[in-house]
């Protein structure tokens, strides 16, 4: 699994690791999370006034799945979040797909990209993960909200480059 979207692209969406439908279909950002983040590009472009938002590419810190094996149970793995050294081990193609993507901005989708990278590109910011915003009411949730006007921003400045 490496990404989904544009190269060369405006934007990098960096998040953390593949969960269960992204780990089956070996594409990022693809199960309910994957749906709300397409949802935020395309509101977030609409209320900034463009036709469609920014080029863009869609990666993760962590290029495949870091799960939880239950022990009762051999076909039932839960997600978990990756550790540092999971994280180190993709670094290096990580950066590869950066350096291929050629990005003006990178939007971390939550902490842990954000925790690892940051010291890695000159423009960067944070949004809520989708997951995080599911759990607290989807599009009704003024988290949601507070992403949208952070994306709509950043695809403002981005139509002015």
């Amino acid at each position: 699994m490496i990404g989904r979207g544009s190269i060369p692209a405006d934007i990098l969406f960096m998040g953390e690791a593949p969960g269960k439908a992204e780990d089956i279909m070996g594409v990022p950002f693809v199960g309910p999370s994957g749906k709300l983040l397409d949802k935020l590009i395309v509101d977030s472009s609409l209320s900034a006034g463009l036709e469609g938002p920014p080029s863009y590419y869609i990666t993760n810190a962590v290029l495949c799945r870091p799960f939880i094996e239950d022990q009762n149970n051999d076909e039932y793995f839960e997600n978990r979040e990756p550790d540092r050294e999971e994280i180190l081990k993709c670094m290096k193609n990580v950066m590869e797909i950066a350096r291929c993507v050629r990005p003006k901005v990178v939007i971390f989708v939550g902490k842990i990209a954000e925790k690892y990278y940051q010291k890695e590109f000159s423009h960067t910011i944070r949004i809520f993960h989708p997951a995080f915003l599911l759990r607290h009411g989807g599009t009704s949730s003024p988290y949601y909200l507070s992403t949208l006007r952070i994306l709509q921003e950043i695809f403002s400045k981005m139509r002015k480059i």
